[in-house]
């Protein structure tokens, strides 16, 4: 099993460029499933800038912020961006892929760190682990905020408002294509 799982972890996002690869092939966007998509995508950018600023990685256990609500805020807000994407794509088999995708990936992934989390950071992560849920945010009054531009800088977080971008442009280029097609049959 362990095997398996660092083949599937190592090779993640190699597999996530063919499936959107895949999903931008296959949608079908129009003007409403591009907005509401678009603003699921902006909405997981949002949440993954945001907890991108409060994690200095393998260094210290992020509690603060978006950590104080969930334990893995990055991979919330990548379920939101992802079902932007699929949102946006308007076809039944984009959704389909973004599920498999995400399922097969982060369920393994937040195995895997928690349990480098626990060896890493002992009773720390433990009483953190009671306080935060696992994954869906609680809902609660968040009592610091204490968001660092130089984490969210080294984590490359910005990188994923240009890839959100990326993804809608082609969407729109494809719908203006598919008008332009339908408006050449009607002359």
């Amino acid at each position: 099993m362990g095997q398996i799982t660092e083949k599937l972890i190592k090779y993640r996002s190699f597999v996530g460029i063919l499936c959107l690869i895949v999903v931008l092939w296959r949608a079908t966007p129009n003007a409403w499933s591009i907005f509401s998509g678009f603003l699921l995508m902006m909405a997981g950018m949002f949440f993954r800038a945001w907890s991108s600023g409060y994690i200095n990685k393998d260094k210290e256990l992020a509690t603060e912020g978006p950590y104080s609500l969930t334990r893995n805020p990055l991979y919330f807000g990548s379920l939101i961006l992802g079902s932007g994407i699929a949102v946006a794509s308007n076809n039944v088999t984009t959704y389909l892929i973004f599920i498999v995708y995400y399922f097969t990936f982060f369920t393994f992934l937040i195995a895997i760190e928690r349990k480098r989390m626990r060896q890493r950071f002992h009773q720390q992560y433990e009483a953190w682990a009671k306080e935060a849920n696992l994954f869906f945010p609680k809902i609660k009054k968040i009592e610091k905020f204490n968001f660092n531009i130089a984490y969210y800088m080294k984590n490359r977080e910005y990188r994923v408002l240009f890839f959100s971008l990326f993804v809608t442009a082609v969407l729109i280029v494809k719908f203006l294509k598919k008008i332009e097609f339908f408006g050449r049959i009607g002359k």
